[in-house]
């Protein structure tokens, strides 16, 4: 829309407006394109120390100054300094960089930087890992800081990896964007005031919460913003049947989820079934058997004394007895005595030990079923 017809104030008002919109509308989309679209690489740069802030802008490697702010009392605090956000305002507009990325560069002096020796394997959360050793490798506790980092080596033999780390206090950091916030400037970075420009992937110590939110945008950027706003009225059309599609789609997935859960209950209440089945007929199987407690109770009872037994078996309802006697061939006899034996026979020959005198037995028995009731 132009604007060079109207009256001042009317087309102040208008580009205002336009401004607002596209910052607003900014804020939508990724960081990466918004930087692609609207900044061209063109970054201004504020240089923080006790008392003033150093303006400057960066284009690659072409740098110039823009000038400086003495810092307020009120501006540290985070208090809105209307004649400093005049002047920061007006050093914007003049220098042609209301687009640019705003990076703000704190003394060397207030940031840790450090070289951490990590296990390769913290690699797959290596934030999660640096901010859980943080008191480690620092004077800090991970709750007092913002930090960031770069892998910067690997050791495969070692399996160790080297990570660039980079720390600020967060009350230093949080001050330094409540004074660009005082000023109307939305920080994009923050960073040490040593590090290269053209760093390939630069430390960006800015709290998560930071607003983000750009003051003005570049044709481009305007430009694709309308096709958004355009992409957005087609979708508008489209979304009411694509809802029902989505919505009939979760249902029947719901529908199959419910006769899945169905058909997993009917196996299971088989399962169940067939454990039942199983445990009645164990408990039967016990209740008709006669246990080892009381068939060795029962043979204490019947061995006469001259014999002595070596081993007691007691599987499947088949008992086997080894051991030593004077007069193995009573045994059968006695044993056959019980109502808890039958089929009572020697398995093998039966043979003198001359070392004890004894003769040496192993006899088989059957266990008899108890009577019902």
């Amino acid at each position: 829309m132009a604007t060079a017809n109207l009256p001042n104030p009317i087309a102040e008002g208008i580009s205002g407006f336009f401004r607002w919109w596209g910052g607003e509308m900014a804020g939508f989309l990724p960081a990466a394109l918004r930087a692609r679209l609207g900044r061209g690489g063109q970054r201004l740069t504020v240089e923080i120390s006790e008392q003033r802030a150093l303006f400057g802008f960066e284009k690659g490697r072409e740098t110039r100054a823009l000038g400086e702010v003495t810092i307020s009392p009120a501006g540290l605090a985070g208090q809105r300094d209307a004649g400093q956000r005049d002047a920061v305002a007006r050093m914007v507009r003049d220098a042609g960089v209301r687009t640019a990325e705003v990076v703000l560069r704190l003394p060397r002096d207030k940031v840790l930087q450090r070289l951490v020796d990590l296990p390769a394997a913290a690699a797959e959360n290596l934030r999660e890992v640096l901010g859980f050793e943080m008191d480690r490798h620092t004077p800090f506790k991970a709750d007092e800081v913002y930090f960031d980092y770069r892998l910067e080596g690997s050791d495969p033999e070692r399996k160790r990896i080297k990570v660039d780390l980079v720390v600020v206090p967060r009350v230093v950091a949080d001050q330094a964007v409540r004074l660009a916030t005082s000023w109307g400037l939305a920080p994009d970075r923050l960073a040490a005031g040593d590090e290269p420009a053209e760093t390939a992937r630069p430390f960006n110590l800015l709290p998560a919460g930071a607003l983000r939110t750009r003051t003005g945008l570049g044709g481009r950027l305007a430009v694709a913003l309308l096709v958004v706003a355009a992409v957005l009225a087609a979708a508008a059309l489209y979304l009411p049947l694509e809802r029902e599609r989505t919505l009939l789609a979760a249902t029947e997935a719901e529908l199959a989820k419910v006769r899945g859960e169905a058909l997993a209950a009917d196996g299971l209440k088989t399962q169940i079934e067939e454990m039942l089945q199983r445990g009645s007929f164990v408990a039967e199987r016990k209740r008709d058997e006669y246990g080892a407690i009381e068939l060795l109770d029962e043979l204490t009872r019947l061995l006469p004394d001259h014999t002595w037994v070596l081993k007691f078996g007691l599987r499947d309802g088949r008992l086997t007895l080894s051991g030593y006697s004077a007069k193995p061939t009573s045994l059968i006899g006695l044993l056959e005595q019980s109502e808890l034996l039958a089929e009572v026979r020697f398995s093998s020959p039966v043979t003198m030990d001359q070392k004890i005198g004894l003769e040496r037995f192993n006899l088989t028995a059957t266990l008899t079923s108890r009577e019902p009731g």
